[in-house]
């Protein structure tokens, strides 16, 4: 007769769930549904979608907040192309609490770039803005044609779903120079996909590598700090790795090995996975003692 040991099998069960849940990526979503489901960390995003452009569904404007500086290189960086004064974040109902991010909200990353989730891409908004030049980073079957403020607004869409299988990177120069093109004309873009957190922060990343010289992790992190919830799926981070490469000679981004999910991701995302691998580590130990 063979003895099962009633313990080893549950404690393996405990293991084989702890995996399967962190397997579950946080931090690269399958599908745009997915990103609809999980893109903000610790608020939901509106079920089944909301109705594009439709009318109140914009909060307010979250301008960049004064954060420590990362470096005072960066700050100079952008202020000697940008004269960017320094701006507070407007009252939004989110203000009094970092932890969670406005889907209905647009970020202002430059003097001449903002960023945002379709919901928030409305009339009123970009009218309030002086938005120029509308970039919406969608297929038409997730949203319509963004409504422009002007009949004279330039708009271009980029076709592309959030997924591992798009490649983004074919439209990393043409984005860029018709941002910039718009920026010599004194104008405003506004870039936005569903929710700005993948494929239209992936844009804009485009954007500050080519004509602000900014190496990826120094644009990821001066994006991040004027809208926290952003996070491109891990292809479009290695596409921009060497989009970053072909135009600046170097890596400031490597790939590293997340033992909690298996696989590979950005250092740019150690610090949020972290802890999750922290808790693998130790729950992994625990087992091990048993």
């Amino acid at each position: 007769m063979k003895v099962v040991n009633i313990n080893s099998v549950n404690h393996q069960h405990h293991l084989d769930d702890l995996q399967a849940t962190l397997l579950e990526d946080p931090i690269t979503p399958k599908s745009t549904s997915d990103v609809r489901e999980t893109a903000m960390m610790g608020q939901d995003t509106p079920g089944g979608g909301e109705p594009h452009g439709g009318g109140g569904c914009c909060s307010g404007i979250v301008l960049p907040s004064s954060q420590p500086a990362k470096t005072n290189q960066i700050q100079a960086l952008l202020e000697r192309h940008e004269n960017l004064p320094s701006v507070s974040v407007a009252a939004t109902p989110q203000a009094s609490n970092p932890t969670r991010y406005s889907i209905t909200a647009v970020s202002k990353l430059l003097r001449n770039l903002y960023l945002c989730g379709g919901s928030a891409a409305t009339v009123p908004t970009m009218k309030e803005l002086g938005v120029t030049l509308v970039i919406n980073a969608t297929t038409e079957t997730e949203l319509p044609n963004t409504p422009l403020p002007c009949d004279d607004t330039n708009y271009m869409r980029v076709p592309v779903k959030d997924n591992r299988e798009t490649d983004l990177d074919q439209y990393f120069n043409q984005v860029a120079d018709r941002i910039e093109e718009e920026s010599q004309r004194n104008g405003i873009a506004l870039v936005h996909c569903v929710v700005g957190v993948s494929r239209s922060a992936s844009l804009c990343l485009a954007y500050l590598i080519k004509y602000h010289r900014m190496s990826l992790k120094d644009a990821y992190q001066h994006i991040k700090a004027r809208r926290p919830q952003i996070r491109p799926n891990v292809a479009f981070v290695k596409q921009l790795m060497e989009f970053e490469f072909k135009q600046t000679g170097r890596r400031s981004v490597s790939m590293v090995y997340c033992h909690s999910l298996d696989q590979e991701l950005p250092d740019l995302y150690e610090p949020e996975f972290r802890t999750m691998e922290m808790l693998y580590h130790k729950f992994r130990r625990n087992i091990a003692r048993r």
